[in-house]
């Protein structure tokens, strides 16, 4: 039986992306509530969240989802009090969404995301209550979405971003990513760890991912700000690169990327039945 191989054709590994989700995205508005204060939404957050955290959990043992290894090192942190980073990159839809409410429980944990996650009618409120921090659409959203950051890390919660931003499907390398989102560990003085998936080659050319948990990871803090985000950022890049070639992770046969020559030339291509 022939198998279909999809082909992603990339120029810029920052801003190409491969999700193909086909969702319409709406920019957030401009007074968009990042914490609701209202008590009904307050009282259902928790009473949401930990059963579709169990759930998550339930599909990583079932291996629907990556499961995740070394996890223990998320508790080697200066103050437990307080909330952390978590660096990964962005490989899966479904199990890196998942991911941080599996390793960090009983926390809640909040995973930064692009708007698109709250552009679907119907499931707005429940991409709330599990913890979706949409980036922001404006200059009013980057204020409220930074001072519900430093909010959450000062209640303890864990934060997962990945910084490619953009979903590549199973792909087996570390991307280039800018070191923006590093901004907020090195204000905050908080610690970051770092969560790599990697894959393994299984038959028929398949791969099956992992993830592994290394750091924590402080900003240095002999640096201005803006070196020692870079500095940070290249850190948590290194430790990604490392495990990549410690555990040599495989392409798979069916998800071939190949570089282009312009921007014209990105597209998908599905090749068989």
């Amino acid at each position: 039986m022939s198998r279909k191989t999809r082909y992603y054709y990339y120029y810029d590994e920052r801003n190409d992306d491969f999700a193909n989700n086909g969702i319409d995205t709406k920019p957030l508005p401009a007074d968009y509530e990042y914490l609701p204060k209202s008590r009904l939404f307050r009282f259902f957050k928790p009473v949401v969240y930990y059963p579709v955290r169990g759930a998550c959990r339930l599909c990583e043992l079932l291996g629907v989802a990556v499961r995740g290894r070394n996890k223990k090192v998320l508790k080697d942190r200066a103050d437990r009090s307080k909330g952390f980073f978590i660096y990964g990159n962005h490989t899966a839809a479904f199990s890196d969404a998942v991911a941080g409410a599996v390793a960090t429980f009983p926390r809640q944990c909040y995973v930064v995301c692009n708007p698109d996650a709250l552009s679907i009618k119907g499931i707005r409120t429940l991409v709330r209550f599990v913890g979706a921090l949409p980036t922001p659409s404006s200059r009013r959203n980057y204020a409220d979405f930074a001072g519900a950051v430093k909010t959450l890390y000062e209640k303890g919660c864990p934060i997962v971003v990945y910084p490619e931003a953009h979903i590549w499907p199973k792909y087996n390398a570390i991307r280039d990513f800018p070191d923006v989102s590093f901004a907020y560990p090195v204000k905050l003085g908080a610690p970051c760890f770092v969560r790599t998936t990697v894959y393994k080659s299984k038959r028929g050319g398949r791969t099956k991912g992992f993830a592994i948990y290394d750091g924590p990871f402080y900003a240095d803090p002999a640096l201005g700000e803006r070196e020692a985000r870079a500095e940070l950022c290249l850190r948590v890049k290194n430790a990604m690169r490392s495990r990549v070639a410690e555990f040599g992770s495989a392409a798979d046969e069916n998800r071939v990327y190949i570089k282009v020559d312009s921007p014209d030339q990105v597209r998908t291509e599905t090749v068989g039945k």
